[in-house]
């Protein structure tokens, strides 16, 4: 991450690339990114990448040690 985005606080940029938004496109329809480019040929595989990551740093959250 860039000295710049660190200090202006770029939320929607993270070192794996842009956040995507909440509500995806669908397979065939145009990216978010505003590339032109259909969301399949753009940023399907990145997205997945990216979710499947906060699914798991959530996961690791969620099932700590339970002491009683």
């Amino acid at each position: 991450m860039g000295l710049f985005a660190r200090l202006f606080g770029k939320e929607n940029i993270t070192e794996d690339g842009p956040v995507p938004p909440e509500i995806l496109p669908q397979r065939n329809d145009l990216c978010w990114c505003g590339s032109d480019l259909k969301y399949k040929k753009c940023h399907l595989e990145s997205d997945q990448a990216y979710l499947l990551k906060q699914r798991e740093q959530a996961a690791k959250k969620a099932c700590g040690p339970v002491f009683g």
